[in-house]
């Protein structure tokens, strides 16, 4: 057997401590094979691997066995094993199983092999999202944020006239047309992107949230919560808030079961969430002079995202998604990094380092146009892009380090990067991987570099600065990374 083609590889962060949970991971991948493969797979078995808990799929095609999946599991990690079982199968078989199983195990260590739906609240505020309700709001964001040629196409035709009009000065013109759109940035992203505005009035976040088995999931989406959506949360709404009284499990299943949704169908979540509280008390940790704007975005993705000049003028954007995924100490690590940013006026320090790579760019491929319309000119700018974003990523590294010294929470914000950085981390799991984390077109560093110096933090602290700590740890682990691929390649 082992001269047969395999593919092997092993995902980290994905806790399977609780009796209850890996059961419900076995049924779930269970349910995933037999989705995929229906009547070719011949069997499934629960085994045991190296004294680790496992279970054993075969599938065969038309003309018999195909490959047989081991996959093994423990407390937090999952190891896969993908066996061809005829030699001259073609190898691709491998790699779109092994696509599948990552896919698969990377929606269970986020979501626990649940689906869910969420409702918002904000006392005092609108119950459905202006930005919900209004036509023009989201038109302006379906087109700055969902199309991408229209941006693009946009881009090239004010470039194009500011071309016409200044000529060889048009760069340094495009460059300070940035400029006020740098300023408003505060109040641009909450314009787009924002649902609520939280204050020292309005500072309470409630999450009502209903986990469904992946199996039931989408029916239940599609038959009840997209079609009565609105009706749901205004019920919601008149039985617990508008009376004073927090939402509970009981109000909740009441109102559910008037819509034919029976309790033994779903769990219930309920939480609040003093977001206020939290920017507030990090903030002065920061020593800031004022408390940011804070905005609430109704979106499911976790993200937490900070624009501004100066504390006078900036805003905090944090999404739904991201509430319901963290707990509030995490919540605060992450506040903590994009405090950071306003603190050090990082947006300050990203508009001179891009307009610099620009300006420098542009006139260099002006003054050497005939060298720079080879292949040397592609080679140039994919080296200036990815030194930019390679010192963009000791700029968020160091965020990571300061949310750690002032907040406290090294060990937080690292829970919460895995928490929320799940399918970058299964990426990174290999040098090439990590190496390449490093060298795209993102100012965020690799998920795994980021959490491996948050764990030595929480274990032993800082010993320099923080400038100087991202700086070296960073161009330290590029060159391992690089040195292990070689070495991988050899």
């Amino acid at each position: 057997m082992s001269s047969l083609p395999t593919l092997e590889k092993e995902l980290p962060y994905i806790d399977l401590t609780n009796d209850t949970v890996r059961k419900r991971f076995e049924r779930f991948l269970l349910n995933v094979m037999t989705e995929k493969y229906g009547r070719y797979m011949r069997g499934a078995l629960n085994v045991s691997y190296a004294g680790s808990p496992g279970m054993l799929f075969y599938v065969d095609d038309d003309s018999g066995p195909l490959f047989e999946i081991l996959v093994s599991y423990s407390s937090n990690s999952v190891q896969y094993r993908v066996t061809l079982l005829r030699p001259f199968a073609n190898r691709v078989v491998l790699e779109g199983v092994a696509k599948l199983l990552e896919g698969a195990l990377n929606f269970f260590a986020e979501t626990g092999g649940f689906g869910a739906a969420y409702f918002v609240f904000v006392p005092g505020r609108q119950l459905i999202p202006p930005r919900t309700e209004s036509k023009s709001r989201r038109t302006l964001q379906s087109l700055f944020l969902g199309n991408l040629v229209f941006i693009f196409a946009l881009s090239i035709l004010i470039s194009y006239t500011v071309f016409i009009v200044f000529g060889s000065y048009a760069p340094i013109v495009l460059v300070l047309m940035q400029i006020p759109i740098m300023v408003l940035s505060y109040r641009i992203a909450p314009l787009v992107m924002g649902d609520w505005k939280l204050d020292s009035s309005h500072r309470l976040v409630y999450l009502v949230g209903l986990k469904m088995p992946i199996e039931k999931y989408q029916i239940i989406l599609q038959k009840v919560l997209l079609p009565h959506r609105f009706d749901v949360k205004k019920k919601l709404y008149e039985t617990s808030l508008e009376k004073g009284e927090e939402p509970s499990e009981d109000s909740v299943k009441k109102v559910l079961t008037e819509l034919n949704l029976q309790p033994e169908e779903y769990e219930v979540e309920v939480r609040k969430v003093d977001i206020y509280s939290i920017v507030e008390r990090v903030a002065k940790r920061f020593k800031l002079k004022r408390v940011p704007s804070i905005y609430l975005s109704n979106i499911i993705y976790p993200n937490a995202a900070a624009s501004g000049v100066c504390s006078y003028l900036a805003s905090i954007l944090i999404t739904t998604g991201l509430l319901s995924r963290l707990d509030d100490a995490e919540i605060e690590a992450v506040i903590g990094h994009e405090i950071s940013h306003l603190k050090r006026r990082d947006m300050l320090t990203f508009f001179a380092l891009s307009s610099i790579e620009y300006l420098s760019r542009v006139y260099l491929t002006l003054l050497l146009w005939p060298l720079f319309a080879t292949p040397l000119g592609l080679l140039y700018l994919s080296f200036s892009l990815t030194v930019f974003f390679v010192v963009a990523k000791f700029v968020e590294m160091r965020a990571d380090i300061d949310s750690a010294l002032y907040v406290g929470y090294p060990e937080k914000l690292a829970s919460a990067l895995r928490k929320i950085g799940l399918r970058h981390i299964f990426v990174e799991s290999s040098p090439w991987g990590r190496l390449m984390a490093w060298l795209r077109w993102d100012p965020h560093p690799p998920v795994t570099h980021r959490i491996e110096q948050l764990s030595k933090m929480a274990s032993s602290g800082i010993v320099m600065g923080p400038w100087r700590k991202a700086i070296t740890c960073s161009l330290v682990d590029i060159s391992r990374s690089l040195r292990l691929t070689l070495f991988a390649q050899l």
